[in-house]
């Protein structure tokens, strides 16, 4: 008896020893994070470029709505139109089909892209266009009838598999998200977690409901009533990777169903007195994030190598120490390149002024492509892209 309970508790010791140990979730507290505030560029890039998008009657933008990077092309949605230039910012064809007919599309809501397929889908009104793409344009496909009103659309990675996810801030969605195969068939539902009844009549459309970040073959989801953020893995489970605490900061259901009307005396919306996160931007070295609350804007970056957190103000942004270049904000992240980008006016007026002509650079042959751009450049050109390497 007393050899038996002595092997029974080395048995209990050993499998103690050999119990795989999971490690806490990174957490990030958003209002304090355990870093310092950078002002230049070059505290976290080796390398700025300038990409002037070719100014064409087929391709001028109001705004660059979305951007993502094929093998060799750049794809811009303007909501109206989807455009494709080269690296070098030539413009190639866009996809322009606005109207009600088979094919077409009211609006371009969102869209994604699988370069290694040459195929194209396009989110609009409960509808999703497929197109296949050549060497000149577009060709549709298949138009897919989803019976219900998803807000965005992604491809899961090396999938044919979609993502389809919802809007939050009604109320009134049955899921957050819906994974369908390209025929339409259901692989997997997530229901919305924060349903509510509106009371109010006052809606308030938030275009960071769900963000949506992709990185090294993995998408993840973060919806702006919660703080964690999870990997959807291959089985389509919903995998907590990290947590953005905003100290119970964030917007609430008990508000949205009663959102107070704006008063005239204040000015702001209701919604400013909550922390909202806007964007997450991902690559090998940094995992970054924008928040508003109140009357502030941070960007918060979280270099994944180090575990540290360092932020910058979102209204001021980095300063361009490497080219002499505006002021930056990342957008865009595509294939580990960061991307911003400006206006031509903004850039053009930047670039006139004594502050470029006198500024110190730690890369005096960008800023000579600079001065050689802005002697080409009018105010009604195009927009451009600001590519930026971050430091390895």
């Amino acid at each position: 008896m007393k050899y038996t309970i002595l092997f029974i508790i080395a048995a209990l010791l050993c499998s103690c020893k050999t119990r795989p140990q999971t490690s806490p979730l990174t957490t990030i507290d958003v209002l304090s994070p355990a870093g310092t505030e950078i002002k230049k560029i070059s505290e976290i890039a080796s390398d700025v470029r300038y990409i002037p998008l070719e100014t064409n009657p087929d391709a001028f933008m109001r705004f660059v709505g979305n951007l993502k990077e094929g093998k060799d092309k750049f794809y811009i949605n303007t909501v109206l139109e989807l455009l494709c230039f080269d690296k070098a910012g030539k413009f190639l064809y866009k996809l322009a089909q606005q109207g009600r007919g088979p094919g077409e599309y009211t609006y371009l809501s969102d869209y994604d892209i699988r370069p290694e397929k040459n195929q194209v889908i396009i989110l609009t009104r409960g509808k999703l266009n497929f197109y296949n793409e050549s060497d000149t344009g577009f060709v549709i496909q298949k138009q897919l009838d989803l019976k219900m009103q998803p807000s965005y659309v992604d491809f899961f990675p090396e999938q044919d598999n979609i993502l389809l996810s919802f809007s939050a801030s009604t109320g009134e969605n049955k899921y957050q998200c819906v994974g369908i195969d390209p025929n339409g068939d259901t692989l997997f539902i997530r229901p919305n977690f924060y349903k509510f009844t509106r009371n109010s009549r006052v809606v308030m459309g938030f275009s960071s409901d769900n963000i949506i970040n992709r990185y090294d073959g993995t998408i993840s989801i973060k919806g702006f009533l919660n703080d964690t953020v999870y990997n959807i893995d291959t089985e389509y489970k919903f995998v907590p990777s990290m947590i953005l605490n905003t100290g119970g900061k964030s917007i609430t259901t008990d508000f949205l169903a009663d959102v107070p009307a704006p008063t005239s005396e204040s000015g702001a919306s209701p919604a400013a007195a909550f922390l909202a996160i806007s964007e997450i931007l991902e690559n090998e070295k940094y995992l970054m994030f924008r928040y508003y609350y109140q009357e502030s804007a941070k960007w918060i970056m979280f270099d994944k190598e180090n575990r540290q957190t360092f932020y910058f103000d979102a209204k001021e942004l980095l300063k361009d120490d490497i080219s002499g270049g505006i002021n930056i904000e990342p957008k865009f992240i595509c294939n580990g390149i960061i991307y911003g980008w400006t206006d031509a006016m903004k850039l053009k007026t930047h670039l006139s002024g004594d502050d470029f002509r006198n500024a110190e650079v730690m890369n005096p042959a960008r800023k000579a492509e600079l001065e050689k751009l802005a002697a080409t450049l009018e105010e009604d050109d195009n927009h451009l892209l600001i590519a930026i390497t971050p430091q390895k």
